[in-house]
């Protein structure tokens, strides 16, 4: 069988001089570095959302951690006793929560001998047998702790809404007796909600009305005579002082 030789023409090459290809140059080293530039301001921009992310975080893991129990026994002088209901009644259920306000109530009741001991013995009464209960109870010489301030309590109307009053709120009754001295009363409950909301690292802004939670008029003595911002500078200068 004949052979026939056959030649093809030479391919011209499709490198260019200085090793560059004829699909386009490759982009020069002072426009790599300009590009790599342009990503910086992105990338300094995303490392600052993201610590302000973390830092958001841990802020509110801080303030969701279950805190224990301050255990008061003297306010500036004033004696707090400490007779909590027995746990796994209906008016302390023992659940364990985190703390974000102090409520302030009072109790409406102006007779004689209505003071925090009687108070005492009433929410023992009542509290065994129905989901009623607060924390605490203040009159003008002494305060009584009646649940544990790290468990949920039954005094804010709001059954135990997420970020409620009963779920997240630590529930002060002021006593109103007609034998009481009510000035003296405010002023010890002032000292009581400031040392608890430094105690648990909560704010001015954290300290509500029973009627922030539940519409109800109370506290309704102080809101009668509008004197709520009254108590509350108090409270505020009362926390001022044992942060100093």
């Amino acid at each position: 069988m004949k052979i026939v030789s056959f030649h093809t023409k030479p391919k011209r090459s499709t490198r260019r001089q200085g090793g560059e290809s004829s699909g386009g140059r490759p982009p020069r080293k002072s426009q790599r570095r300009r590009k790599r530039k342009n990503y910086r301001p992105l990338i300094l921009l995303g490392t600052v959302l993201g610590i302000i992310l973390i830092a958001v975080a841990a802020q509110q893991l801080l303030r969701a951690k279950w805190q224990d129990d301050a255990n008061l026994t003297y306010i500036d002088g004033i004696p707090v006793y400490e007779d909590f209901l027995e746990e796994g009644t209906p008016g302390r259920p023992g659940e364990k929560r985190r703390i974000q306000y102090v409520v302030i109530h009072e109790t409406d009741n102006v007779k004689e001998g209505a003071n925090a001991e009687g108070h005492n013995r009433f929410i023992h009464s009542n509290g065994a047998t129905q989901e009623l209960s607060w924390h605490y109870t203040v009159d003008d010489h002494e305060i009584w702790h009646h649940i544990p301030d790290d468990e949920t309590a039954f005094h804010a109307g709001d059954h135990m809404e997420e970020n409620g009053g009963n779920k997240n709120g630590i529930g002060v009754e002021m006593c109103v007796n007609a034998d009481g001295d009510y000035e003296q009363t405010m002023r010890n409950t002032q000292k009581l909600a400031a040392r608890l909301l430094h105690e648990y690292g909560l704010t001015m802004e954290d300290l509500k009305k029973h009627q922030d939670f539940s519409g109800k008029h109370c506290p309704s003595k102080l809101l009668d005579a509008d004197r709520w911002e009254e108590f509350r500078q108090g409270v505020e200068k009362e926390l001022l002082a044992i942060e100093e």
